[in-house]
């Protein structure tokens, strides 16, 4: 009945009573329903998201045996606003509606891009960071992982516990850090002049190793140069938010917004600068994943309900969109290894949001008819939901071929 309430859009109680009674021949109350909704049921619903993804079996989506990266581990969040009465639970950033809301959650999602196998939902408060979530879970990964994070989630600590657990990473450099050609070197780089000298020798980028931060840790920086365009947006946008707070943008930030700047610990003779910048385009998936959970699964669309019915409400959308994420998941690995082709993350959650009945009551039933609708789905998602190729671009797919060629080293897409 939870799921029936959360397919398409909010039901109201008395619907879902009503639905009960048609499609299952059960008498139950809207009264008794509200009843239900309770701390315990919101601690269910969570249970059952932990038990979700602790037991989630995921085949491989490519079965060669070479693997630079056992996994790529994309991570980012997004924030829905909530009713004033969850403060308490999941504070917002101010007073009032819109984006100065009292209560806010902030969605910490984390998956891996080879298997689709999710390693985290985690629901914060929304003025919890992104660099202490970071933080709190860097003995998550595991020797072999390839991690992507942007630049809300950096942190001096957080990359070399990385490194010391053997593990890859892919990161935007915070705009604070210092860093330096040689480890004893007192003067730090001067990103004007590297920028004045990238142009002079009419060159896009600089690929080298550099010590960062006040422990001059080792790693591997590439520095793109952006377009003109880009850089008057960066500056306008930090001006407008520097006026906000009464600030003066400095000249250091100036420098480094000409560039897109990324610290790795990737060795060159594994991967080139071209893999590297197309492997960090791979982060781009998890901002259509959000997509869908908002314009498509409606995750944000939750009006003012008694409190433990909004909290049960909005943990299972969320159980939901793990249900069908996995359909998905397991559509696109088997596509992939068949077909080289992979399946439109949007184009699935859209077609299976409209299958929300079948699906719901192919749960209910369980092994009456499950095998059946899951393998309905495999050859309705096979059918026209690829990915589309954009002129002059490198797309998603061409991205997993250079994670599953045999040396990435030599992926120039």
């Amino acid at each position: 009945m939870l799921f029936y309430g959360i397919g398409n859009e909010l039901k109201s109680l008395a619907n879902i009573s009503q639905a009960a009674y048609t499609d299952h021949n059960l008498l139950v109350s809207k009264q008794a329903l509200d009843l239900r909704f309770s701390e315990a049921s919101t601690a269910f619903v969570k249970e059952l998201i932990r038990e979700a993804i602790v037991s989630q079996a995921t085949i491989a989506i490519d079965p060669s045996n070479w693997q630079l990266f056992k996994t790529v581990r994309v991570k980012d969040s997004t924030t829905i606003e909530l009713q004033d009465s969850l403060a308490d639970v999941f504070e917002g950033f101010g007073k009032g509606g819109g984006p100065n809301s009292k209560a806010a959650v902030s969605i910490q999602y984390e998956f891996d891009v080879k298997s689709n196998r999710i390693f985290d939902i985690d629901l914060q408060p929304a003025t919890h960071r992104d660099a202490n979530d970071a933080k709190a879970k860097v003995d998550d990964v595991q020797p072999g992982d390839l991690i992507i994070r942007d630049l809300g989630y950096y942190s001096d600590e957080v990359i070399a516990g990385y490194a010391l657990r053997g593990a890859y990473f892919i990161s935007k450099l915070s705009h604070g850090v210092s860093v330096r050609t040689h480890q004893d070197a007192s003067e730090k780089i001067d990103f004007g002049d590297l920028f004045r000298t990238l142009q002079k020798a009419r060159q896009t980028h600089v690929d080298m190793e550099v010590f960062i931060g006040k422990k001059r840790r080792p790693a591997r920086l590439i520095a793109v140069l952006m377009p003109e365009d880009v850089y008057q947006k960066r500056i306008r946008q930090r001006n407008r938010d520097n006026r906000s707070v009464g600030y003066t943008i400095s000249e250091e930030y100036k420098s480094r917004a000409h560039f897109n700047i990324f610290v790795i610990n990737v060795p060159w003779a594994d991967c080139s600068y071209e893999a590297i910048c197309n492997l960090y385009r791979i982060r781009w998936q998890i901002e259509l994943v959000f997509k869908a959970w908002k314009s498509v699964m409606r995750i944000d669309q939750l009006r003012k309900l008694k409190r433990e019915r909004m909290l049960t409400t909005l943990y299972g959308k969320l159980l939901w969109i793990f249900l069908n994420w996995k359909i998905i998941s397991e559509c696109r690995n088997d596509c992939y290894r068949t077909d080289r082709k992979l399946l439109s993350t949007l184009k699935c959650f859209k077609t299976l949001k409209e299958r929300g009945y079948q699906l719901r009551m192919g749960v209910f039933k369980l092994q009456h008819g499950l095998d059946e609708m899951l393998a309905e789905f495999v050859r309705l998602l096979a059918r026209n939901h690829w990915v589309e190729k954009r002129k002059d671009r490198c797309n998603q797919a061409e991205i997993f071929d250079l994670l599953f060629c045999s040396s990435a080293r030599y992926c120039y897409l």
